[in-house]
């Protein structure tokens, strides 16, 4: 991804550029995810009535359909508005008024990589909450002119866990990009909308060689907005996104056969490797992200067959719930020369 240039002493004065030890500078630097959400964020309490069209499409092949949407909003308030998303397996109309929620679907699965989109957009302080950046001094991108810092935290069932990182960047107040565990979002060409500066241009990361644009088509100032449209309908069950504790998914599999592990031609023959998951209603595993591993091909090979694993559904309130979660795997291998078959003996 293209990020923006922005010198890092436009944020924190040289006295403090390193350690960021001077009380004003460290509180201005713990705050920073505050004031970005309050410069960018259009649904915040307060906030001009709008209406927003939004398209979405694989950035890195145009013509694949499969991450391709529309999302359409009319917002008036935190508790009124109506969106519709249209997808080809899914879609979804969603209306807010007061303290009723009205839901109607299309498609048994809301995919992650479209709810990112989409909470990109309307929520984007959403994993910024309770972030203070003055807790970590590691950039990840080090001698770059960004203000970005990483936080690692510890996954896994000991004996077997896994290092796993998530990183914020700015430019001045605004966000550049955040990347935690299953929700990989960039914020490109800021321009000014009813006093605040929204981005116009989201890239979402899925994988290597995978990547999402999110464009904003239409955001207009919503004057007199048509109260027809926040009527609630019949609705199904709302659907629901919960996440749970690697212990708690675990103890939920009803088939998780033992992972085969193929031998490699280099790297570390031991060593762990950690999945994000994204499950369905039915208990099966729909889409994964996979995160730090000590050798991708032990990712992959992980991914591959985690295919056939099976969870039981989780409810609440009686209807079954898409669950997401983190598996962490410590894998032992064996190296054989190059050009060997892994089968050859």
């Amino acid at each position: 991804m293209k990020r923006k240039n922005l010198l890092i002493t436009a944020l924190v004065p040289v006295c403090c550029m390193a350690i960021l030890g001077c009380p004003k500078e460290k509180a201005y630097v713990a705050n920073l995810p505050t004031r970005a959400v309050q410069q960018s964020e259009i649904t915040s309490p307060g906030s001009q009535p709008f209406h927003l069209i939004a398209e979405v499409f694989e950035a890195t092949n145009l013509h694949n359909d499969r991450y391709r949407a529309k999302i359409e909003e009319w917002w008036v308030a935190p508790d009124k508005w109506r969106r519709i998303i249209t997808s080809p397996e899914f879609s979804q109309t969603l209306i807010v008024n007061g303290s009723q929620i009205g839901e109607q679907l299309v498609g048994d699965y809301y995919p992650n990589w479209l709810r990112t989109m989409v909470n990109g957009i309307f929520n984007p302080g959403g994993p910024l909450r309770a972030v203070d950046m003055s807790q970590s001094t590691d950039n990840p991108l080090p001698g770059g002119a960004h203000f970005c810092r990483r936080f690692e935290s510890h996954v896994g069932i000991p004996p077997v866990q896994n290092s796993i990182f998530s990183s914020y960047c700015f430019d001045g107040d605004l966000i550049e990009s955040v990347g935690i565990p299953g929700y990989e979002i960039a914020y490109h060409d800021y321009s000014k909308f009813a006093g605040k500066l929204v981005a116009r241009s989201l890239h979402e990361y899925i994988e290597p060689g995978t990547e999402l644009g999110g464009k904003i088509d239409e955001l207009t100032e919503l004057k007199t907005p048509d109260n027809s449209l926040f009527n609630l309908q019949q609705t199904d069950s709302r659907l629901r996104t919960i996440t749970v504790s690697e212990k708690a998914l675990r103890a939920s599999a009803i088939s998780s056969p033992a992972m085969q592990w193929p031998p490699i031609q280099g790297g570390r023959a031991t060593g762990d490797l950690s999945i994000y998951v994204c499950i369905d209603r039915t208990g099966r595993i729909r889409e994964t992200y996979e995160l730090n591993s000590h050798h991708p091909e032990m990712s992959e090979a992980a991914v591959n067959q985690l295919a056939e694993w099976r969870f039981k559904p989780m409810f609440i309130d009686g209807s079954a719930v898409q669950v997401e979660s983190i598996l962490t795997f410590a894998y032992e291998t064996r190296i054989i020369p190059k050009g060997q078959n892994g089968d050859s003996h």
